[in-house]
């Protein structure tokens, strides 16, 4: 297995691996725009040339914690035929890994109340519940 930056000639097959994990994904354009952003890091894992999983960070430069540069983690899946196999714990480890190197001093993140196996998952690399409570607005 290895972990890479998604390359162009890779949008396809991260969109299959997103639909495939979440239902539905955005269209392939939308990927290439978050992929030409300098902001945004979507990390995958292949097996040979296959994705088998992915997350996306997304550095934030005007929400820091004590002026220190931070992260958002999303869109953290994984191949239904390959979970279970430490794939997104590897990803994980190596995304905060990768963090640190460049200076980042928080990585956050949001998780739906019922994803009993991701909150397992973020806890078992580090991460902390923390008391929140999310709103939202549809425009």
């Amino acid at each position: 297995m290895e972990i890479e930056i998604l390359k162009p000639t890779d949008l396809k097959s991260y969109k299959e691996l997103i639909d495939e994990c979440f239902g539905t994904s955005n269209d392939l354009e939308k990927y290439q725009k978050y992929n030409e952003n300098q902001a945004y890091k979507i990390f995958v894992v292949k097996e040979g040339t296959t994705i088998i999983g992915s997350a996306t960070q997304y550095a934030l430069d005007l929400f820091t914690i004590d002026f220190q540069p931070c992260l958002m983690l999303f869109n953290v899946a994984v191949r239904t035929d390959y979970r279970e196999k430490q794939i997104a714990k590897y990803l994980l480890s190596h995304i905060i890994e990768n963090a640190r190197k460049e200076g980042y001093r928080s990585i956050s993140l949001t998780c739906l109340d019922t994803a009993y196996p991701a909150h397992k998952l973020y806890e078992s690399v580090g991460f902390t519940k923390e008391n929140s409570l999310k709103y939202a607005m549809v425009l």
